[in-house]
């Protein structure tokens, strides 16, 4: 398996359909790839990396700066999917690892450190724990009846 930056514009199409795969609140493709298509256009503010295997894209990561681009830098792991057959093989993880080594870099080239990363995710959703894991993200925060439910707010201070 291959971590790398979503690079090529022709990628965003299959990167589209893992979303609307994994996401429920994409009415169809066409929604996710304006969506992933407008978040691409915001490099480097926002960036993708994919995981790729025998060719084909598996999951996908997409890191947001929040706050503008400081020395000391907030960023926000907006999105992680990973396609169905793929998963609790690790793939979540090394998108987490792998793409964040590679933000660390960007950071490095520019002159920033990372301070925080900040998480949102459904109050129930297992991810909680590999978020803790892999970033030692902790619960700040709960936002009530949000998206479709309550949402935790974790962060990882560095």
């Amino acid at each position: 398996m291959q971590i790398k930056s979503l690079s090529k514009k022709e990628d965003i199409k299959e990167v589209a359909q893992i979303a609307h795969q994994c996401f429920r609140g994409y009415a169809s493709a066409k929604d996710a790839f304006k969506w992933i298509s407008c978040n691409f256009n915001a490099y480097p503010r926002a960036q993708y990396f994919i995981a790729k295997e025998k060719g084909k894209i598996i999951g996908y990561i997409l890191w947001l700066e929040k706050g503008g681009f400081r020395k000391e830098a907030v960023w926000e792991l907006e999105q992680i999917a990973v396609l169905q057959d793929y998963r609790g093989r690790g793939v979540g993880t090394r998108l987490i690892v792998d793409s964040l080594a590679l933000i660390k870099d960007y950071l490095k080239k520019r002159g920033s450190v990372l301070k925080v990363i900040e998480v949102t995710t459904g109050a129930g959703n297992e991810a909680q724990k590999l978020y803790r894991k892999t970033l030692g993200a902790k619960k700040e925060a709960m936002i009530k009846n949000f998206f479709r439910g309550d949402e935790i707010i974790m962060l990882a201070r560095y």
